[in-house]
């Protein structure tokens, strides 16, 4: 499963470090010169495509017990980090370029179709100024975000951990707060103070929708899933890491090894609340 046959471009500076990514039916492609694809131990990429169009740029792919589902395209100087055991129902596409970024916590659930751009990306001025209006902006996800069908996350979207966006929202330049829900286009919120569980109704009998009122029944049938204590998340100063810090760290690195450098450190941060802002 791993060929060498299935990456173009491996020169220029261009590395593969880390642990080698099982490849199915998937393709590594560097353009330009001094890119780094880094691995953690158990990456299997399954029909995906990663695709280095320009220069110093970094996706990091940490270990996950299930199969990478991606296309991410990346220009210069941008980074794309996905951290531990999300789960990619379908294929997600992942458009990167002008030095931004799009950073992806733990725990995630991903459904089909969910597109992500941090880029409009053509120009628009504002016409009695001659400013420009729409710069493009990272994009950062924390931990045990479930992204509902279809939806599209565009510049700018800050998603606290323990919340869910639903099918076919679209979500610009939005903060949303830890533990809501929000839907539509524009994404709105539609409930707060809720969490979401991982298991899957589709091959339920009625004793098990039956059990599934109330969540302290549920795991009684369910003993494998953890309390809800687990997908509670609460602002805590000592542990919350600001995306923008991270943003503003990513930005003023000025190589890819000196991003990739960064992001191994800040991966081994494993507080529960690390994601959950004021």
């Amino acid at each position: 499963m791993i060929s060498i046959q299935n990456i173009e471009g491996l020169a220029n500076g261009n590395q593969i470090l880390g642990t080698f990514p099982v490849l199915k039916n998937s393709e590594i492609k560097f353009s330009g010169k001094n890119n780094i694809l880094y691995c953690e131990p158990g990456v299997t990429l399954s029909g995906s495509t990663l695709d280095f169009l320009a220069d110093n740029s970094v996706i990091y792919l940490a270990s996950n017990k299930n199969e990478y589902k991606l296309s991410v395209t990346l220009r210069n100087d941008s980074v794309f980090y996905m951290g531990k055991n999300n789960y990619i129902n379908l294929k997600m596409t992942v458009i990167l370029s002008e030095q931004r970024h799009c950073f992806i916590g733990d725990d995630g659930l991903f459904s089909w179709g969910i597109c992500i751009r941090n880029a409009d990306p053509h120009l628009i001025y504002d016409c009695k100024t001659g400013r420009r209006k729409n710069p493009t902006q990272s994009i950062y996800i924390g931990d045990h975000v479930w992204l509902g069908q279809d939806c599209f996350l565009l510049k700018g979207t800050r998603i606290d951990s323990g919340s869910i966006v639903g099918g076919k929202a679209v979500v610009a330049g939005k903060k949303i707060p830890h533990n809501t829900s929000w839907v539509g286009n524009p994404a709105k919120q539609v409930a707060k103070d809720i969490f979401w569980d991982p298991g899957c109704v589709h091959y339920w009998k009625e004793e098990m929708t039956e059990a599934s009122a109330l969540y302290d029944t549920y795991i009684q049938k369910a003993p494998d899933h953890p309390q809800k204590d687990q997908w509670i998340f609460t602002y805590d100063k000592k542990e919350s890491i600001d995306f923008e810090e991270i943003d503003a760290a990513l930005n003023h690195a000025p190589d890819a090894q000196s991003r990739l450098d960064y992001l191994l450190n800040l991966s081994r941060t494993k507080t529960k609340n690390r994601f959950v802002h004021k």
